[in-house]
């Protein structure tokens, strides 16, 4: 029999069945790429942002998550990003799974995104005689390098940073929905006028929607309407007046979110809470030469990305380098570039992207950083699509067959080995030991590398080699307040507080709104003895917070130290309105309480100490003795007992409580007592009277004229025991 006829296959069945595969291979490459990230800790700028940060802890209502702080430097003014970092508190906690689960979906995202409108841009202004499925692989390679490039892992393993791939993905989703609306249709795309026109407009509202999304995640989505229209331009209408003409509405509505993006920037200062813009104290022209170093390596990470540095440090490049060879030759692309777009070329759109998403970070200067890897994961994407168009080019001499099997190879292995090297990458941001010892051996010259390395240092109890970090970095930058505050901190945790002194002084000195080296400052003075000197410091803290309750109590030792108890008790009680759980002021607010008289309140306040914290043997102390000075010996027992457990090398301890249980009439338990302390202090003439009177009730005369007789010895003053030393001498002697 003959065989059937095939049938024709479907080209709509195979094209999806192409984007199906497309997509779980590049899926499959990036979780590859990324698997290793879900084992990252908070880093940096998460602290702030999402550990300190009140609003993420509740998802409902909304308009709470949609409210950052203004201090939160990373998320202020971002409310779509905050909003995602709310989602993920309430999915997970603090397990941090669900953070970098979200991390990767929206890289993956992305990725996809960029992959369709590489497809669909393709088809659009493809050369003749180029298939489908070509087109699709060449998307796909496209997409698929940009998703496993190390130099995304910035913006997708740092979780805060989630800011730039989620604007990167509404970015996209910008672009990808005009796209859908304005390209040539695909073959089988619906016939109907009036239905495609609906499609048309649907897509149109879906890519304004999103780049409103984007202007609540992060500024730089503000050059979306400029390169939507670029696209349109060079691809699409041919023609600016055409464009214009076509799609006025639309143009109209994504420059209309302008205005809720700078409602957002001006209601968080203008300035990125003072980290960026022209009124900073930094000039505008020093900022934008240290940007021509940046531009280079940020490009030369692209094509070759290593090493990878998470914080640069200062420019390095000489002078002459980037004034007369770099700066004129990217002035040079600079006008081709503008020449490119008049001529309606493709290339110089992908190259107008990169310039136009990195206009807002290297136009407005800043303050922290003149590099940043993050700021490349959306230029990358351009960079690599007129990349692999290049590589294309050059294949292009070959059959058909070859120049389609060399194009697999070279970008099957670029995948795999670019995945390797994010792999290994991500392995950096485990912790914040291993990411800022990458960042300084890789620039030793930063000095905030250096000072974070002493801070995860000093975290893990390795003082000594973070005192070295804080040195070098005070010598590579001496304006480093708050590694000033630091090393003194270190300094204080080893003893050494004449050094630690000096560095919060001098963190005072160089920031006045540092109230937390006031604040030390302050309480190390009182530790020293010099309270007078302490004041000041600890009320310009206040001045500058007064909620900072450590100030308060600390005022209140140093005003108690002069004298001034009635102003010292007023500051100990407005510390713990502040923070009612502090032992240590609840003692002090006792000790100050008792030297006024008021002895019952004093109690109180001891009570309070010893039930924050059971193991203060004076707490413990304190409050059976005032116990028992108020006629509560019962109630005094149990805290002097438990202060003679937890000091065992205390005489005093040992004394007042056999005192106690000798007035209780426990002899027998108060003898050894009354022994220990006087074998632990000899010369405590107290002790030896109070031994006197328990032996006397037990009927050892002798024994108790000898305790007494001591007591006089070693304190001639001392009248209860030269009266009772009198009385028995009444009685004969052994």
């Amino acid at each position: 029999m003959p065989n059937p006829p095939r049938m024709p296959s479907d080209p709509m069945a195979n094209a999806k069945r192409r984007v199906w595969t497309h997509a779980g291979l590049i899926a499959a490459a990036a979780a590859a790429a990324y698997a290793d990230s879900f084992g990252g800790d908070f880093q940096f700028d998460d602290f702030p942002a999402i550990r300190d940060n009140a609003t993420v802890l509740r998802l409902w209502p909304l308009t709470a998550a949609l409210r950052p702080p203004r201090g939160a430097l990373t998320v202020s003014g971002r409310p779509i990003l905050n909003l995602s970092l709310a989602v993920n508190h309430a999915i997970s906690g603090w397990n941090l799974w669900s953070y970098h689960a979200l991390n990767l979906l929206i890289h993956l995202g992305a990725a996809l995104a960029l992959y369709g409108i590489v497809r669909r841009s393709r088809r659009v202004g493809a050369a003749a005689g180029e298939s489908d499925a070509a087109r699709d692989r060449f998307a796909a390679a496209v997409a698929g390098i940009w998703a496993v490039h190390p130099l995304t892992t910035e913006a997708v393993t740092y979780i805060v940073q989630r800011g730039e791939s989620l604007m990167g993905l509404f970015y996209l989703l910008t672009l990808y929905c005009f796209v859908r609306s304005a390209a040539v249709p695909l073959r089988g795309a619906m016939a109907d006028e009036k239905a495609a026109a609906r499609n048309s407009r649907l897509w149109l509202g879906l890519s304004c929607l999103s780049c409103l999304l984007g202007v609540g995640t992060k500024e730089v989505i503000v050059s979306a309407p400029i390169v939507v229209l670029l696209y349109d331009r060079i691809f699409v209408a041919r023609g600016w007046r055409a464009a214009w003409r076509r799609r006025r509405a639309y143009y109209l509505c994504l420059a209309g979110t302008w205005i809720p993006l700078a409602a957002l920037v001006l209601a968080n200062g203008g300035n990125r809470g003072g980290t960026s813009g022209f009124n900073l104290g930094m000039a505008a022209s020093r900022y934008w030469f240290s940007q021509i170093e940046a531009l280079t390596r940020y490009v030369g990470l692209a094509f070759w990305p290593h090493p990878l540095v998470f914080e640069y440090g200062p420019p390095t490049f000489p002078f002459w380098l980037s004034a007369f060879v770099l700066g004129p030759a990217w002035l040079a692309l600079a006008v081709a570039t503008i020449v490119g777009i008049v001529r309606g070329r493709a290339w110089a759109f992908c190259v107008a992207v990169c310039g136009l998403v990195l206009a807002p970070t290297s136009v407005m200067p800043g303050t922290i950083q003149f590099a940043v890897e993050y700021r490349m994961y959306l230029p990358l994407a351009a960079i690599v699509a007129l990349a692999a168009a290049g590589v294309e080019t050059a294949l292009a001499l070959k059959p058909a067959r070859e120049r389609s099997a060399g194009w697999a190879r070279t970008a099957i292995v670029l995948i795999l080995a670019l995945a390797a090297a994010s792999a290994r990458r991500n392995y950096a941001y485990r912790s914040d030991l291993a990411l800022w010892s990458d960042s300084v051996a890789k620039r030793p010259g930063s000095a905030k590398a250096q000072a974070n390395l002493g801070m995860a240092l000093s975290t893990r109890g390795r003082t000594a080699e973070a005192i070295a970090h804080y040195q070098e970095a005070l010598r590579l930058n001496s304006g480093l307040a708050e590694t000033y505050y630091d090393l003194g901190l270190a300094y204080e945790s080893e003893d050494r507080y004449q050094e630690a002194l000096a560095q919060f002084v001098t963190a005072a000195a160089r920031d006045p709104t540092l109230v937390y080296a006031q604040s030390h400052a302050g309480r190390l003075l009182d530790r020293l003895g010099r309270p007078a000197e302490a004041e000041p410091y600890l009320r310009r803290a206040i001045a500058r917070d007064a909620n900072l309750a450590s100030a308060h109590g600390s005022l209140g030792v140093a005003l108690v130290a002069q004298g001034r108890i009635p102003e010292g008790i007023a500051e100990y009680r407005a510390s713990l309105r502040l923070e009612p759980a502090q032992s240590e002021v609840e003692f002090d607010l006792g000790l100050a309480l008792a030297a006024t008289g008021r002895v019952a309140e004093a109690a109180a306040h001891y009570a309070a100490a010893v039930r924050l914290d059971p193991k203060d043997a004076d707490a413990q102390l304190n409050l059976g003795v005032t116990l028992f000075q108020l006629g509560r010996e019962s109630e005094a027992l149990p805290p002097l007992a438990e202060a003679a457990r937890l000091r065992p090398e205390s005489a005093a301890a040992h004394g007042n409580f056999a005192t106690a249980l000798e007035q209780a009439g426990r002899l027998a338990e108060a003898l050894p007592e009354f022994r220990r302390a006087l074998q632990l202090r000899p010369d405590y003439p107290e002790a030896h009277y109070n031994l006197g009177n328990a032996l006397l009730r037990s009927r050892d005369l002798a024994a108790a004229r000898a305790e007494f007789a001591e007591a006089v010895r070693l304190n001639p003053n001392f009248a209860a025991a030269r009266e009772m030393l009198a009385r028995l001498s009444r009685f004969p002697g052994p």
